[in-house]
């Protein structure tokens, strides 16, 4: 199935042309257009094909033949397992992920953490094959005061957990580039800095073989 689809994807008008990218939904709407932007500045127009899914998922898609590059998140404790006899990886920015809630009347977090046993935080969270969740697991562990969580929504997306974020349903960790305007108007605020992690934004593809065709 796999040759067939590599076949089909071969014959697709002006094929050759198209760079085909997969990357999880987050850096498809933070990260990657300012990013294409600045290579048109360069290149001029690069005629692009985006896939949003996890990053489990873009990574398998480069494996499997069907992108040409992946854009990833990348943790030392949480790696990109790819060959590197096999494949490039091209390190293009970091992002911070921290915890994020809405402000009460006099503009402070409205849910502080560690928060209190008494009165557990509602925490929305991740479901647990995306990164990001994994990710947020791994802040909440290492911190030296372990917060006080009640998990009362879990999403896949960081979008859909900002809009909850943003009606006051709770805190959700999220990629600071995420919620850029939301934190400039006063509509969301840090819950806690010191709970925070940085990751890698990686760019993979296969190393192109010898004498090969290349794109």
């Amino acid at each position: 199935l796999d040759e067939t689809r590599a076949m089909l994807r071969a014959q697709r008008p002006d094929a050759r042309g198209v760079i085909d990218l997969a990357m999880p939904h987050t850096l498809s709407l933070t990260f990657f257009p300012a990013w294409l932007g600045e290579i048109e500045r360069e290149l001029g127009t690069v005629w692009t094909r985006l896939m949003a899914v996890n990053v489990h998922d873009a990574v398998l898609q480069l494996v499997q033949g069907g992108c040409d590059l992946t854009m990833v998140y990348h943790h030392p404790r949480h790696p990109v397992k790819l060959d590197l006899r096999h494949y490039d990886m091209l390190r293009l920015g970091s992002e911070t992920i921290y915890p994020y809630c809405r402000p009460d009347a006099s503009g402070q977090p409205e849910y502080p953490l560690p928060g209190n046993a008494a009165q557990p935080t509602p925490f929305l969270a991740y479901t647990p094959n995306a990164y990001l969740g994994r990710m947020a697991d791994l802040i909440i562990r290492a911190g030296n005061l372990q917060p006080m969580l009640a998990e009362c929504f879990e999403a896949d997306m960081a979008e859909g957990l900002k809009a909850m974020a943003l009606a006051g349903h709770g805190v959700a960790f999220l990629p600071e580039s995420a919620v850029q305007r939301e934190v400039a108007s006063g509509e969301l605020v840090c819950a806690g800095s010191t709970y925070t992690e940085t990751m890698d934004i990686l760019l993979d593809r296969a190393r192109p073989e010898a004498n090969g065709p290349v794109k």
